[in-house]
C-alpha cells in the first residue's frame, strides 16, 4: 500500500519541481534587449510600441534607446507592417514584401556621429520577429536578423543581432 502512495508523491514532486525553460527572456516591461555582434545592449529608456492602422493594413512599431536621448542617441526601431491585424506569430522579411519586416539600429560614438543599420533582405541571416503576447497595454516577443550599414570609413558592412528580446507598453 506504501509503494502505491508514493509513486504518485513522487512523479507529483517530479513534476512541479521541473520548470519549463523560457524561450521568450523574462525581462522587465519597458525593456528591449538584443546581442549586437555578441556584445548584448539594453533599449530601457523610452522603450515604447506603437500599435496603429497604415494605408491598406495594419503596423507596429517597437521603439527604445539605450540611455536618455540627451546622452546617447544610440536607439533600436523595429517594425512590421502587414495587410492582416498584427497578432502572435513569426514574421520574417523577404516574404514577398508582405508582412514588411523592418529594423534600424543606430550606435552613436560621439556627439551625434554613429553608424545606421538596417535590415536589407538578406538570404543568410533574415530579420525574424516572433510576437508570443500581444495585448491593448503591452506587446512581447523575440527577434534575431543580420543588418548592414557603414562603418566610419564608409566601407559596407554588416552585424548580427542575436538573442532579442522585447517587452514594451503600447
Amino acid at each position: 500500500m506504501k509503494k502505491i502512495f508514493l509513486t504518485p508523491v513522487i512523479l507529483l514532486i517530479g513534476f512541479t519541481s521541473c520548470k519549463k525553460k523560457s524561450d521568450n527572456k523574462d525581462i522587465p516591461l519597458g525593456t528591449i534587449s538584443v546581442s549586437i555582434a555578441g556584445t548584448t545592449t539594453t533599449f530601457n529608456h523610452t522603450a515604447k510600441a506603437l500599435v496603429g492602422s497604415v494605408q491598406n493594413g495594419f503596423g507596429i512599431q517597437i521603439h527604445g534607446y539605450k540611455k536618455d536621448p540627451t546622452l546617447s542617441l544610440t536607439d533600436v526601431t523595429i517594425w512590421i507592417i502587414s495587410p492582416s491585424p498584427i497578432g502572435t506569430g513569426t514574421y520574417t522579411e523577404n516574404i514577398a514584401g508582405n508582412p514588411l519586416v523592418s529594423t534600424d539600429l543606430f550606435q552613436e560614438f560621439i556627439l551625434g556621429v554613429g553608424n545606421v543599420f538596417s535590415s536589407y533582405y538578406s538570404t543568410t541571416n533574415p530579420l525574424t520577429v516572433s510576437i508570443t503576447a500581444i495585448s491593448a497595454s503591452s506587446v512581447k516577443g523575440t527577434f534575431r536578423g543580420e543588418l548592414k550599414g557603414l562603418n566610419l570609413n564608409g566601407d559596407s558592412t554588416t552585424i548580427q543581432l542575436a538573442n532579442g528580446a522585447f517587452h514594451v507598453s503600447i
